[in-house]
């Protein structure tokens, strides 16, 4: 009757072991899954933070090439009416 106790009891043992185990697998499964997603997702958000700020450089660029030769022009224009 010990016997069939300690048995039962083992194998009862067992079972919740692996029960558990599979519980870890699958929660540290998830975690991975979490990082990566989240990953990626910082990563779109990083790419397209840098195509924005880029996009302002450029503009910001051409406003000072567009007044640089516009002040050109306006000096060049006062220049040649003074001559």
């Amino acid at each position: 009757m010990k016997n069939h106790k300690l048995a039962l009891a083992l194998l009862v043992g067992l079972m919740l072991s692996a029960a558990a185990q599979a519980d870890v697998k699958q929660a540290a499964d998830d975690v991975k899954d979490t990082a990566v997603h989240i990953g990626r997702k910082t990563a779109e958000v990083s790419r397209e933070a840098a195509h924005a700020t880029a996009h302002a450089a450029k503009s910001a660029a051409h406003d000072v090439a567009s007044g640089t030769r516009k002040g050109y022009r306006a000096t060049k224009k006062l220049v040649a009416q003074s001559k």
